[in-house]
């Protein structure tokens, strides 16, 4: 991202393209509602067909990944279909001119797997009807999908920055060529372009057809989305032309952050609701069942977890980097399950323990540097949900060394860091594992006044996958991540130094 942010102040206008363009259903079909007809617009393939079915690709190719929450919508008020995206975990985006006004938002379901070689019973169905808002001059729509089907398929991430000619670019739609084959099936499929041209929007070369809008136009440098797909131009009654469509994100993002502040961009919805536990992050954690298998943790370390069963322990391992005193404590409600605690060196035996009738269980203990762990288990196979503290007076700022891949800190999710950049050229690195695919949240704050300090997310092979530059004193990053080793690193902007508190979710 850029780190200084060239917003337009005024809006685009869509409809002065239209004596420019052939008009047909920009949706899968052309009875189109009487109060908006006059400004559908066609999309078209340019040259070759060249899209492919998103199957072909591997699970961790970053296309398919950012694909997964891309959906098939079905408009049954309309009578047609579009394609739309996810941009928290339960807020979806697609095209105004899908979705004109809130009565085309009843009944409106979108599929996450309409892709090839999934059968209809298992494409992931979701009930999307709940109508949030549109504006008909950026042409897009707002729906809330019930579920929160973000958890499941991830959510796209919005590059609000402005883009320049020939920008790469790739979009992913759920479409076929009906011109050739009637009967086809609109899998999931992507297609790779360029921007051709920047003006009031963004023209294109990637293919699309009836049915595209909506669709995603992600850069292929960051794999964020810049646009959001909408028209063509040139359609010879084939679908084939030479000008596709595409409105910024550099226009839609500054529009949603002032008429609808409710939508987090990249996050949870702000409803108020809960649809798990409170202890849904113990996943991440597990199997940590014994020593060998303990779960690395960053300090201070918190976290809301459970025993949950008779014969669960959960070991939790870290390392201090000088003398200090180690204070753990566990709090849950003993009319639930009776838990205890131990400390245990890196010897393996135990230190410290804790083991009363009441309904927390808390260990202070002075201790040299080295490595620990801590067990919390259930009395005679007691079961309870609890919270757990670790921290260690005295201990070092940071985890030095950890400026590299070779010597980064390793942590669970979720967890919290209280760390400071402290010399010019220092980089703190984190090193986390995920055993399954999940959206990750990363935020990084700080005081902007001290120093700037930058966030960044990368893989073992050192490729930038996310990153937070901004000019503010909060940075943050929401990726969905396949299974796999992952580092954030941070950094100080020019040198820059500073306390930070980094939390990994």
């Amino acid at each position: 991202m850029m780190r200084a942010r060239g917003r337009e102040s005024k809006f685009f206008k869509s409809i002065i393209l239209i004596s420019t363009m052939v008009l047909l259903g920009a949706c899968g079909k052309q009875n189109l509602p009487s109060d908006y007809s006059s400004v559908f617009q066609s999309q078209i393939i340019i040259g070759d067909l060249d899209w492919k079915e998103i199957t072909g690709l591997s699970s961790s190719n970053q296309i398919r990944i950012n694909g997964k929450a891309v959906g098939d919508v079905d408009l049954p008020v309309m009578g047609s279909r579009c394609t739309g995206f996810l941009i928290s975990e339960d807020v979806f985006m697609t095209n105004h001119h899908c979705i004109p006004s809130s009565r085309y938002a009843s009944g409106v379901t979108v599929k996450f797997k309409h892709e090839k070689g999934v059968s209809t019973a298992n494409q992931a169905k979701y009930n999307c009807s709940t109508f949030i808002g549109n504006n008909r001059e950026l042409d897009f729509a707002l729906l809330k999908c019930a579920g929160k089907p973000g958890r499941k398929f991830g959510f796209v991430k919005l590059d609000s920055d402005a883009k320049s000619k020939n920008t790469s670019i790739y979009i992913v739609q759920q479409n076929c060529d009906y011109y050739t084959s009637s009967d086809c099936d609109w899998t999931k499929k992507y297609s790779e372009g360029n921007i051709t041209k920047v003006a009031a929007e963004y023209s294109h070369n990637a293919d699309t057809l009836g049915g595209s809008s909506g669709s995603p136009v992600f850069s292929k440098s960051n794999h964020e989305v810049v646009a959001i797909h909408h028209a063509g131009a040139g359609n010879n009654g084939r679908g084939r032309g030479y000008e596709n469509f595409a409105v910024p994100m550099s226009k839609i993002v500054p529009y949603i952050l002032t008429h609808f502040p409710q939508v987090d961009l990249g996050g949870s919805s702000d409803d108020g609701s809960d649809d798990g536990d409170d202890d849904q992050s113990a996943q991440d954690y597990e199997p940590n069942n014994s020593l060998s298998s303990s779960a690395y943790v960053g300090l201070p370390f918190e976290a809301n977890l459970k025993v949950g069963s008779s014969s669960d322990n959960d070991y939790f391992k870290f390392k201090t980097t000088s003398a200090g005193k180690i204070k753990v404590k566990v709090t849950f409600s003993h009319s639930e399950g009776d838990l205890d605690l131990k400390l245990i060196n890196g010897s393996r035996k135990t230190i410290a323990k804790s083991e009363s009738t009441s309904s927390q269980e808390s260990i202070e203990y002075d201790a040299p540097k080295g490595t620990f762990y801590v067990k919390v288990f259930g009395y005679k196979g007691a079961k309870a949900k609890y919270k757990i503290q670790i921290s260690v007076n005295g201990q070092a700022v940071g985890n030095e060394p950890n400026d590299s891949v070779a010597t980064a800190t390793s942590v669970s999710l979720p967890t919290e860091l209280d760390k400071k950049i402290d010399t010019a050229g220092d980089l703190d690195y984190y090193e986390f594992k995920l055993t399954h695919g999940k959206t990750v949240d990363v935020s990084l704050s700080f005081d902007h006044s001290v120093g700037d300090l930058d966030l960044f997310l990368i893989n073992e092979s050192e490729d930038v996958l996310d990153k937070s530059t901004s000019v503010k004193s909060f940075e943050k990053m929401t990726k969905y991540l396949p299974k796999g080793t992952y580092y954030v690193v941070v950094k100080g902007y020019k040198s820059a130094k500073g306390s930070y508190k980094v939390k990994l979710k």
